[in-house]
């Protein structure tokens, strides 16, 4: 009796060599375990931006830049799960940080400000460099309204970031 060899495949290669791991290390409720499902996640940065971040991940005594940027978008997920789920009045300040030298950038910050006088009550601008600015705008109404202002900030070529931070009323 001839008995046909395994055939075997790239998949059944890389499972044979990728074993999960004993100790499986749950964080924050998702499973950090490199074999359960992970993908790898091609992205392209600025060389400044890389190596603030290499600065920053390695300043903050993690093992290693992939756990850094799982947390990053861990972040940037759980703010976004928030403003999406939060209803109601909301109350707090927005940072928004960018540069002066893009055309009409000022304008349309300001234009937008005023799109929105139900929720924007007031507003801080700080020179922060030669070209790079910080406005402060504190806010105060209906939770689908601030994060329509802070999504039209957001979108802004020049605006490099936007925070909000929620006060209890």
């Amino acid at each position: 009796m001839n008995v046909a060899p395994e055939r075997i495949t790239k998949k059944s290669f890389c499972n044979t060599l990728i074993k999960p791991s004993v100790n499986t290390q749950i964080q924050n409720g998702v499973n950090m375990d490199r074999t359960a499902g992970a993908r790898r996640l091609s992205v392209s940065l600025p060389s400044s931006l890389v190596e603030e971040f290499d600065t920053v991940w390695q300043d903050m005594k993690y093992d290693d830049r992939s756990k850094a940027v799982h947390d990053a978008i861990r972040n940037f997920i759980t703010e976004h799960k928030w403003m999406q789920q939060e209803k109601g009045e909301l109350i707090g300040a927005m940072g928004l940080l960018y540069y002066y030298d893009k055309p009409h950038l000022l304008n349309a910050i300001t234009r937008i400000q005023h799109e929105f006088t139900d929720v924007v009550k007031s507003s801080t601008h700080v020179h922060l460099a030669k070209e790079k600015c910080l406005e402060i705008i504190a806010v105060k109404g209906k939770a689908d309204h601030v994060k329509s202002l802070m999504q039209k900030l957001m979108a802004k070529k020049g605006v490099k970031q936007v925070k909000f931070a929620a006060m209890s009323s």
